[in-house]
C-alpha cells in the first residue's frame, strides 16, 4: 500500500513541475514540488527492489549488512523529501510569518505537541511490531516540519496575511506528517496501514494544489 502514497507523489510532483514553469513561481513552491519528487523517487526505488527480490534475481541477504538493519535507500528518499519540506519552512516562510514575539511563544510550545506524537508513534510502533531501530531515523525531518506545520496552522494571522491563505496547506501537510509513522513503519498493521497510506495518498494529491492556491493569494 506504501506504492499508493509513492504513485500520488510522483502525479504531484508532476503537477507541480507543470504548474511551476513560470519564471516568476516562488522558491517556496518548488521546494515542495522537489519534495514529492525526492518522495517519489524513494518509493520507486523500493518497488523496483522488491520486484527484483521477488522474480528471485537477488536475494535480500544480498543487499548487504545495512539492510539487516532496516535502512534502505528508499528510506533516505523518503526522509529527504520532508528535508525539503522542513526547508521550505525554515528557509521561505517562517521568518516572515513569525516576528518572534514574546506573546507567540505559548504557538511555539504548542506547536511541539506534533513532533511529540510523530516520534511517539514511530517509536511504539517499532515496539511493537519488532523494528530496527535505524528505520525510526527517516521520521526525524517528518517531526521538524510537523513542528513548523502545526504552528502556522495555530498562530494568528499576520499583516500580509500570509498565515491565513496558507492554512489550508499546512493542514494538509501536518496530516501527512501525522501518517507518516504508520505508512512507514506499520505495514504489519494490515487493514490499519491500508487505511492510512490511502488518507495519506489523498492528502498528497491535494497539498500542490492547495500550495499553488496559497501563493498566488500571497503574491497578490
Amino acid at each position: 500500500m506504501q506504492s499508493l502514497v509513492g504513485i500520488a507523489a510522483l502525479l504531484a510532483a508532476a503537477w507541480g513541475v507543470a504548474a511551476g514553469r513560470s519564471a516568476s513561481t516562488p522558491l517556496f513552491f518548488r521546494i515542495v514540488t522537489y519534495g514529492l519528487a525526492c518522495y517519489a523517487l524513494g518509493t520507486g526505488y523500493e518497488l523496483l527492489r522488491d520486484a527484483v527480490i521477488a522474480s528471485g534475481a537477488l536475494r535480500a541477504a544480498d543487499l548487504g549488512g545495512l539492510a539487516a538493519t532496516g535502512f534502505s535507500i528508499g528510506l533516505v528518499g523518503r526522509a529527504g523529501a520532508f528535508f525539503f519540506l522542513f526547508s521550505s519552512y525554515f528557509g521561505a516562510l517562517d521568518s516572515l510569518a513569525d516576528g518572534r514575539e514574546p506573546e507567540l511563544a505559548r504557538y511555539r510550545l504548542g506547536a511541539l505537541a506534533a513532533p511529540a506524537v510523530v516520534v511517539g508513534l514511530g517509536a511504539w510502533l517499532s515496539a511493537l511490531l519488532g523494528l530496527r531501530p535505524v528505520a525510526l531515523l527517516a521520521l526525524v525531518p517528518v517531526a521538524g516540519t510537523s513542528y513548523y506545520a502545526l504552528k502556522h496552522l495555530v498562530m494568528p494571522d499576520v499583516e500580509m496575511g500570509i498565515i491565513r491563505v496558507m492554512r489550508p496547506y499546512n493542514a494538509c501537510v501536518l496530516l501527512i506528517c501525522l501518517l507518516q509513522p504508520i505508512t512507514l513503519l506499520g505495514a504489519g498493521l494490515g487493514l490499519a496501514h491500508g487505511a492510512a497510506c490511502s488518507l495519506a495518498a489523498a492528502a498528497v494529491l491535494a497539498v500542490m494544489p492547495l500550495a499553488r492556491s496559497g501563493v498566488s493569494k500571497w503574491f497578490l
